[in-house]
């Protein structure tokens, strides 16, 4: 490990102080953070369960017992962060910034523990420009916008949580700002014949495109945004014929921050169709297949996600919590095939979440106690959910945290 992250601040040295004489100013930060969680039921989940989305469905044994209806509880220390920070150079008469930060939650739910990349770019600030090459957040998931959220799913599937390699270009024109991003797809993407897979969006060869207008404010900010995204399916017939279509995809959303030395108040809304690479609800699926002609189509899967949350400080203390509320939209075109759409048997989800920080020095205590609710039902031919039936799930968060 050790030798691992010498080699990482050497090559961030070499890189940052290339063609020129200038030193640049390297820094580290990070935090390390411990977790005690308690659920009351089973839940769609990742990385043994530091990670839920919402409580599973009813399932019932022969003897009418719900299997699902069971307790559990666990710790983790595998959300411990360390970053590397450059900057104080000047290129291209920008000042010139880059950013190494990696955790240990792993690229996936088989390599707990792992060192796996969170974001990874260089950044160059003009006066009224910028420009952003490598991974970030996806333009869904606006930074200023991300919710205060103790658990690590950070309120999804009500809050997109996404990121990705990707070209950022941000212009600012007096109070406004312009965000365009050309994304491209890694740790988070879409659903398909082939499972979650980049493949798709790499095969359409156009990137994930974006534009967001920001109205930015010293006491907060407005927004709006509009994405669009192609990706191409490719997959066989019994005879090995090629069966293949292109789906187009249109999201937009609306953010409002506000914010004072004591209270900070967020709101967001988000429509869109195939969203399952943001883990919010949504997908594709097939509508037609002609086998004799080696013809298929697919459809978008529609949905559609508010949340607010809202703080307040005082001598140390943060009071506040997170309420927020997704919906399935279901399809326009009849399916006919298989369904690729996260949580394609739900009509909605909903949760509260309650929270408390206390801060001494470097260290935090907090507490977050969430409830998160699931209406399963029967999708029709169009997939929206019918007749749905509630499950819940409770959750207590306790955590340890110390920055640097």
């Amino acid at each position: 490990m050790r030798y691992k992250l010498l080699a990482i601040w050497l090559f961030f040295t070499t890189i940052l102080s290339a063609q020129t004489d200038e030193k640049p100013t390297i820094k580290i930060k990070g935090l390390v953070k411990a977790d005690y969680i308690f659920d009351s039921r089973q839940n769609v989940e990742g990385r043994e369960g530091f990670y839920i989305v919402y409580p599973k469905p009813k399932v019932y044994d022969a003897n009418g017992l719900d299997i699902n209806a069971q307790p559990s509880a666990n710790q983790y220390g595998m959300t411990t962060r360390i970053g590397l920070e450059g900057s104080g150079v000047d290129v291209f008469n920008a000042k010139s910034y880059a950013l190494i930060e990696t955790d240990f939650t792993g690229p996936s739910n088989a390599h707990n523990n792992v060192l796996r990349l969170r974001h990874a770019y260089i950044r160059l600030d003009w006066e009224k420009t910028s420009l952003l090459v490598g991974q970030y957040w996806s333009p869904t998931d606006v930074p200023e916008m991300i919710p205060n959220i103790l658990s690590l799913n950070t309120g999804t599937p009500m809050h997109a949580f996404s990121r990705g390699p990707q070209i950022r270009l941000t212009q600012k024109t007096g109070a406004i700002k312009w965000v365009a991003v050309a994304y491209a797809q890694r740790d988070f993407a879409s659903n398909g014949p082939d499972g979650a897979s980049s493949i798709y969006l790499r095969n359409a060869v156009l990137p994930d495109l974006s534009l967001q207008s920001q109205f930015v404010h010293s006491k907060g900010m407005v927004g709006l945004g509009i994405n669009y995204k192609q990706l191409k399916f490719n997959s066989f017939t019994i005879d090995g014929k090629l069966l293949s279509d292109r789906l187009a995809s249109w999201s937009a959303l609306a953010f409002a921050h506000l914010k004072t030395q004591a209270w900070d108040f967020k709101v967001q809304g988000v429509w869109g169709q195939d969203l399952s690479d943001h883990l919010l609800l949504g997908g594709a699926a097939v509508s037609s297949v002609d086998t004799l002609n080696a013809k298929i189509s697919y459809t978008n899967m529609g949905a559609y996600s508010v949340w607010s949350s809202v703080f307040y400080k005082v001598k140390g203390w943060e009071f506040g919590g997170f309420v927020g509320y997704a919906a399935n939209l279901g399809s326009n075109l009849e399916i006919a095939g298989p369904n690729y759409a996260r949580g394609n048997n739900i009509e909605y989800v909903y949760r509260v979440s309650p929270q408390w920080y206390y801060h001494i020095k470097n260290l935090i205590i907090a507490n977050e106690w969430e409830y998160t609710v699931a209406a399963y039902g029967t999708p029709d031919k169009f997939g929206k959910v019918n007749q749905s039936d509630e499950v819940g799930n409770f959750r207590f968060t306790l955590s340890l945290i110390y920055t640097f």
